[in-house]
């Protein structure tokens, strides 16, 4: 476990500023710097960071925190990879191992990951070597995908048991279901996260008669197919030093493409792209072909993607593949240099909705455009969307002021939403979190009794426990969301406050608190003629005065 102070270093070290402007364009708004937020996609900029603070808060998507927590959320990291990260920034040698979170089903992963590889090169596994033979796959040049075999007669379960992990370590982590191992006859392809750990895994059956096809490990507290590409890991650096993406659609598609040196490649994980998929393309690359097959889920996946990720202000083009081929058939038939001159001649988003969606009716060609505006009003780039208007309105022979009228009606109003108040109680512990180098004097004027709202006294516990408690503890314990979004928000909006000021305003808290509880003893007293009771609060109201 790193130790706390050290933590506070390197947090104390890092320049929250320095470090989103890394990622992301910044721009000086008063105190704080302002920007699109890059975790959900947005025409106005909410993203907010405050460089006193040392925080960061979306009012769109209520993300927020401290340098940590944005790296854990822009890079999809755990906290000890977000934490070695800034540590190896500023030269500081950590060991995180013994403080990562779900360590034993990443444990349980990585030997399961061992236990296929071995299986694939051993002769129980010759099966499995003539399949991707047949496939023309060539281990050595993607050895960083690790793939493995499943046999039919299992194995994995004896394998564990080996190692230490018993059949409910199994179970959690998803590779058997009532005691029986999920995968038999399949290649198996291990699915990294960002940081390089393996999260879950991928299967294909190498028989006919293995249904379904294809099957990915059920979803875990690691694993969440919509939220991570597979190779996208293998390929972040090739992807962000290209600045472009290819997408294909299948595991074969992308280790075929790999070893033929297009490494900047991806795919998802056997459902329509997400959009937290595409905000991920869209933090290493800012062009995206999509190479995807001409069947007709291929086509139908090809148009949802292009408008999700032209929403996240990706450029997107289309590779056209001959009739009859996926990028895998092709690229073995006709070669790598083949498929580049493929991509050279790319079209656009527009050409491309033209050509495969059969327009027979001027309707058809209407609503065609209609679809094509929908996608154009989401750019929020002023440069970007002006060349996408001209455009579209020189390919369907229209004005631009026709289109921009049409956009215009899509933009009905939007109902106003209610205002949610804040409590007295919310209202001090965000004092309370603007002011922590008054922590002290809290501590002297209140005590947690004198919070009634669980959510408030469960924070207000937590400070005094541990002074050294900051913005990504909030997130790690705070269980109340709504509470931790307004103390974010407090963090960004709200100034500090002079010491003799925030004592003032403790103390009134405590005084209206006493008063709201005189007020329902009198009541009580009152309904119940309880006059000894009456007495003795008018004594103690004497005393006071």
């Amino acid at each position: 476990m790193v130790e706390r102070e050290k933590i506070d270093e390197i947090i104390r070290r890092t320049d929250i500023v320095d470090l989103v402007s890394q990622y992301i364009q910044l721009k000086r708004v008063g105190k704080n710097y302002r920007a699109l937020c890059p975790f959900h996609a947005e025409r106005d900029p909410s993203f907010y960071v405050n460089p006193e603070k040392q925080i960061y808060y979306c009012f769109g998507c209520k993300k927020g925190g401290n340098a940590i927590s944005f790296l854990m959320d822009y890079e999809h990291l755990d906290f000890p990879d977000a934490l070695r990260k800034l540590a190896k920034n500023l030269g500081i040698d950590i060991d995180t191992t013994k403080n990562l979170k779900y360590k034993e089903l990443y444990e349980v992963n990585e030997y399961a990951a061992q236990f296929y590889s071995l299986i694939l090169s051993k002769e129980v596994g010759r099966r499995g070597q003539n399949y991707l033979k047949e496939r023309k796959i060539d281990l050595e040049k993607i050895k960083d995908f690790r793939l493995g075999f499943a046999p039919s007669s299992g194995g994995l379960i004896t394998f564990m048991r080996q190692k230490g992990i018993g059949i409910e370590r199994l179970n959690q982590s998803g590779l058997i279901s009532q005691n029986r191992e999920i995968f038999h006859d399949r290649i198996i392809f291990p699915i990294f996260n960002l940081s390089g750990r393996i999260i879950g895994f991928g299967g294909r059956g190498i028989d006919d008669y293995i249904q379904p096809k294809y099957l990915n490990s059920p979803e875990t507290p690691i694993f969440k197919k919509g939220e991570i590409l597979y190779g996208l890991y293998q390929a972040k650096e090739s992807m962000r030093a290209r600045n472009e993406a290819i997408l294909v659609e299948g595991y074969f598609d992308l280790l075929s493409l790999y070893q033929q040196g297009i490494t900047n490649i991806s795919a998802p994980l056997g459902t329509a792209l997400t959009e937290n998929q595409v905000m991920l393309i869209s933090r290493y690359a800012k062009k995206a072909n999509l190479l995807f097959d001409r069947d007709p889920s291929g086509i139908k996946a090809t148009l949802r993607a292009i408008g999700l990720l032209i929403n996240a202000q990706v450029d997107v083009y289309v590779t056209v593949l001959p009739e009859g081929y996926d990028p895998d058939s092709f690229i073995k038939e006709k070669g790598a240099q083949e498929l580049a001159k493929l991509f050279s001649s790319s079209i656009d988003f527009f050409t491309f909705y033209k050509n495969s969606v059969k327009i027979d009716s001027v309707e058809g060609e209407i609503s065609l455009i209609r679809d094509l505006i929908e996608i154009i009003s989401k750019i929020q780039d002023p440069l970007r969307f002006d060349r996408y208007l001209r455009y579209a309105a020189r390919v369907f022979e229209l004005s631009p002021d026709v289109i921009i009228k049409e956009m215009k009606k899509k933009d009905l109003p939007q109902k106003k939403e209610l205002k949610e108040k804040t409590s007295p109680q919310e209202k001090i512990i965000m004092l309370i979190f603007n002011n922590l180098q008054y922590l002290h004097r809290a501590k002297e004027v209140l005590k947690p009794e004198d919070f009634t709202e669980e959510k408030v006294k469960r924070v207000y516990e937590l400070l005094i426990k541990d002074e050294t408690f900051n913005i990504a503890d909030l997130s790690k314990y705070l269980v109340e969301e709504r509470l931790r979004e307004k103390i974010l928000s407090s963090l960004i909006k709200e100034e500090r406050v002079s010491e003799e000021d925030f004592v003032r305003a403790l103390c009134l808290y405590k005084n209206n608190l006493r008063r709201s509880s005189l007020k329902k003893d009198i009541v009580e007293a009152i309904k119940k003629d309880d006059k000894e009771s009456l007495k003795k609060i008018k004594e103690f109201l004497t005393r006071k005065n």
